[in-house]
């Protein structure tokens, strides 16, 4: 084991509307994100590195953990105000701005990452001609975004926060305009088992896949994948490594935690349910007991209108 490190998280986080990830969401969305930040914080050490639609502002976080300096970039001004409150952080800062019209001078940075942010507006080419011009000579370019073929094939319910998904072939082609070299890697969560030999084998592996309950495929290759991460730069790029994120160790007991924390999640929303209507009754109960008292005060004050100087000329002429 190389190192151990932090697992950033927003104390506070934004609730989860489909538009961005948060820390309110879990499972195979958040495996995923996270991943592509891992993978980029090994590329980031002593860095200066900007994020663009950095979110809730967890990745920026991972990156700060390694980079010299790091700002996340994002769109909506409340998003900046709730990460800049959560990951306070020396040398981490978050700011308002529009990924194809990036506020930062030429040659400012020597990374950029942008995970999934490409297919959510159109002038695709601004985007990436501003991440070129904000770049270092020598600057990387880590990004990630759905394949269309894979992601949205034919018949498939289509994202409504994407304006405009690339195929892989569209966005090699969009990062080569800009940059010299691009390596892809593709990305497939999964949850499952690994077999492992102890010495380097030739031999093609085989790979199971549950289809539904009653079927399994066998083959060689792994399913195509959704997803789409590249590192693109006009410097010979690293040898990249082949990237394993491994979550959990102990499915049983996370599910059964799940349903622990559901059926507690429930019993809270149905005692505030119960205080909600009980204090509505009580209100009901005061303000009946206003409008008895307002028809008593008002009867009494008609009492002594109509009555009262009667009373008065009787009693004293």
């Amino acid at each position: 084991m190389d190192e151990i490190f932090p697992r950033e998280s927003a104390e506070r986080p934004q609730p989860f509307t489909g538009e961005r990830l948060t820390s309110a969401l879990s499972g195979q969305t958040q495996i995923e994100h996270y991943h592509r930040y891992l993978f980029a914080r090994a590329l980031c050490g002593d860095l200066d590195v900007l994020d663009v639609a950095s979110g809730e502002g967890y990745g920026s976080a991972q990156l700060a953990q390694v980079a010299r300096s790091v700002v996340g970039v994002e769109y909506d001004h409340e998003t900046v105000q709730s990460a800049q409150s959560n990951f306070p952080r020396p040398n981490l800062t978050f700011m308002q701005g529009d990924a194809r019209d990036l506020p930062f001078a030429d040659a400012s940075v020597d990374a950029v990452v942008s995970f999934e942010t490409i297919e959510h507006f159109d002038r695709q080419e601004d985007f990436v001609s501003e991440v070129f011009r904000v770049l270092r000579p020598d600057g990387r370019f880590i990004v990630s975004t759905p394949d269309r073929e894979v992601y949205s094939p034919p018949g498939s319910t289509p994202n409504p926060f994407h304006v405009r998904e690339l195929t892989r072939a569209e966005f090699i082609a969009l990062l080569h305009r800009h940059f010299a070299n691009v390596a892809i890697l593709t990305q497939r969560p999964m949850l499952g088992s690994v077999l492992l030999t102890d010495t380097p084998t030739a031999a093609a592996p085989l790979v199971f896949e549950r289809l539904g309950q009653t079927r399994f495929t066998r083959g060689t290759t792994l399913p195509n994948a959704p997803y789409l991460v590249a590192v693109a730069s006009n410097a010979p790029l690293p040898a990249l490594p082949d990237s394993l994120f491994i979550d959990r160790s102990d499915l049983d007991t996370d599910s059964l935690a799940a349903e622990t924390l559901r059926a507690q999640r429930d019993e809270a929303n149905h005692r505030a349910a119960a205080a909600e209507a009980e204090k509505n009754a009580a209100n009901d109960r005061a303000a009946a007991a206003e409008a008895e008292r307002n028809v008593l005060a008002g009867s009494l004050r008609q009492f002594l209108r109509a009555y009262w100087p009667r009373l008065k000329r009787h009693l004293f002429g």
